[in-house]
Order: structure tokens, then C-alpha cells, then sequence
């Protein structure tokens, strides 16, 4: 009895320090209508190391879990503190190959590249191969900063991981050989799409796709508009105005859509 006690007790202990974890991140939330959010604490890894009596992977375990909960739940409008909770998952268990890959898909959505690119780059190095770090890390160098070279570089890791999926390593083999850099771009967000469970990173690729496609249609109506009027539109506007089209669809990022007057080439702004 005494022995299964003792063996019991530790996760007792590292379930417990999570809990108040949880416990003060609910308590914020209870405060919403009553006072301004305030961002929650996250512990450092050195601390929760000092309690969590050697179960530092169940602690990663929960962490991890605790950023999904500030990922879905959270008030917080920019997530600043996404990138802490997956620092402290993977500080915790080097190992733990998930926080990595996430991280390097879904910090950049929320300004956090370089975070992003940090925490992937240690993952590549240190995590247990997954052929997803590198692969979302590859996405981020192109899409974000525009880095080819080092996109073709986490392109080919990827493909050369132990259980890459064919088409991954399609992606990886073809990268670089598009003219077209946005057709290039939604053959990557499809083999995001095409291989993940993950409902996040599932919701991300589908917002991608459905953004490249839209930057598609208006251009097609740029042209349209340039035969009927002679000339490009101004705005994006113009095409429903100009009854090339009957409305402009809202992208899902929120960004509004710029017309290049020479090209008819269309990009995306902040609003």
C-alpha cells in the first residue's frame, strides 16, 4: 500500500502544479467583464523542473495542453504568450516533437516569425525526428521571409525524415521549379491540409488555400475588367462597381486586396 502511494504521489504533485496553472489562466477569464485582460504568468521551466519531482515529460505533457486551452480559450487578442507555454513544453522534454511543429505553423499567424523559426530550429535539432518541424519551418522561411534558400534547405530535411508522406516529399523535390510562386505556395499549404489531424493547423491550411484562391479570382476579373474598360482597376472595388463581379468575398485573414496598375497583379494589405 505504502509502495503505491509513493509511486502515485509524484504525478499527484505535477498534476497539482498545473491545475493552479489552469486555475489562475480561469481566473483572468472570470475577470473579463469586470476589469481589462491581463496576460497569464507562465512559469519557467528551471521552476516547475523544482516540483515536478523528475516527471519533467508529464510536465511537458500538460504545458502542451495548457497552450492549447490559451490557444482556444484565451481573451488575449495577439496570444503573446503562446510561444512561453511551448518554450516551457519543449524545455521540459526536448524530445516532444508536437509544441515544435505547431509552433512553427502557428506562431507567424500572430507576428511571431522569428519565434516561430527559433523554436523549429531547435526542434530540428533536438526533437525526435518529425518530418513535420521542418516542413512547417520550410513554409515559414517562404511565406514569411520570403527565404528560398533555406525554404529548399527544411524542404529536402523534411523529405529525408523517416516517414515523410509521399506527397511531402513531392513538395520538397518540386520546390523551387514553379514559375508561379503562389502555385508553389498552395502545393505547400496542401500537403499541410492533406496530412495533419490536427483541427488548428487543418483550420490554418483551409484559410491559406481559400486566401491564395481568392487573390486568383480577383486577377482573373483584373483582366476581364482591363477587355472590357481598357485599362486595370484601381481598387478591387472597381471589379463590382465595373459589374465584373458582383461582390468582393472577405478574406479570411481580414486583409484587403491592392491592384497593380501595370500588371494587374493582386496582393493582399492589412486593412
Amino acid at each position: 500500500m505504502k509502495s503505491a502511494v509513493k509511486n502515485i504521489f509524484p504525478y499527484f504533485i505535477t498534476i497539482l502544479l498545473f491545475s493552479s496553472i489552469i486555475f489562475c489562466q480561469k481566473s483572468y477569464d472570470a475577470q473579463k467583464k469586470r476589469s481589462l485582460y491581463i496576460e497569464p504568468l507562465v512559469l519557467k521551466a528551471e521552476i516547475v523542473k523544482a516540483f515536478d519531482l523528475g516527471l519533467h515529460n508529464a510536465a511537458a505533457d500538460l504545458a502542451w495542453l495548457t497552450a492549447i486551452q490559451y490557444l482556444g480559450g484565451s481573451e488575449s487578442k495577439n496570444l503573446e504568450k503562446l510561444d512561453n507555454y511551448l518554450w516551457l513544453s519543449v524545455d521540459l522534454d526536448p524530445k516532444f516533437s508536437y509544441p515544435y511543429a505547431f509552433g512553427a505553423l502557428l506562431l507567424p499567424a500572430f507576428n511571431q516569425v522569428d519565434e516561430a523559426i527559433k523554436l523549429a530550429e531547435k526542434g530540428v535539432n533536438d526533437s525526435t525526428p518529425d518530418w513535420r518541424i521542418p516542413y512547417y519551418l520550410a513554409t515559414t522561411y517562404f511565406t514569411d521571409k520570403d527565404d528560398k534558400i533555406s525554404a529548399a534547405k527544411y524542404f529536402d530535411v523534411a523529405a529525408r525524415t523517416p516517414g515523410a508522406p509521399s506527397n511531402i516529399q513531392f513538395v520538397a523535390s518540386n520546390f523551387g521549379s514553379r514559375p508561379d510562386l503562389r502555385s508553389q505556395t498552395k502545393l505547400i499549404w496542401q500537403g499541410i491540409l492533406q496530412n495533419s489531424n490536427d483541427e488548428v493547423v487543418i483550420d490554418q491550411a483551409k484559410k491559406y488555400l481559400v486566401h491564395l484562391e481568392l487573390l486568383d479570382m480577383l486577377e482573373i476579373g483584373a483582366r476581364e475588367y482591363k477587355n472590357k474598360y481598357g485599362n486595370y482597376p484601381k481598387e478591387a472595388d472597381d471589379l463590382t462597381t465595373g459589374k465584373v463581379l458582383l461582390y468582393i468575398p472577405e478574406d479570411p485573414f481580414g486583409f484587403s486586396f491592392q491592384i497593380d496598375q501595370e500588371t494587374g497583379r493582386v496582393s493582399a494589405k492589412f486593412q
